[in-house]
């Protein structure tokens, strides 16, 4: 799958990755490979982002996430 993760003011992240973990408005959120299309809204809290090379985390304040052919767009503020 792809991630990219992005602000008002730059790209946070962009790369492959093999799951994802969102902080949606109604809990977590896990994403695999192949997830039905989703369209969500993001509170505060942390991303969490798995990669064969290991894990990445990265600290929100709200936004949007979009899932859409093994494509997930964060946007974040």
């Amino acid at each position: 799958m792809n991630l990219q993760v992005v602000s008002s003011m730059d790209i946070i992240f962009e790369g492959d990755c093999d799951f994802v973990v969102l902080p949606g408005a109604e809990g977590q959120l896990g994403i695999l490979a192949n997830h039905a299309p989703l369209l969500s809204t993001l509170k505060k809290g942390r991303i969490k982002v798995r990669q064969k090379g290991g894990e990445k985390t990265f600290s929100i304040l709200g936004g949007f996430v979009e899932v859409l052919k093994n494509r997930i767009t964060v946007l974040a503020s």
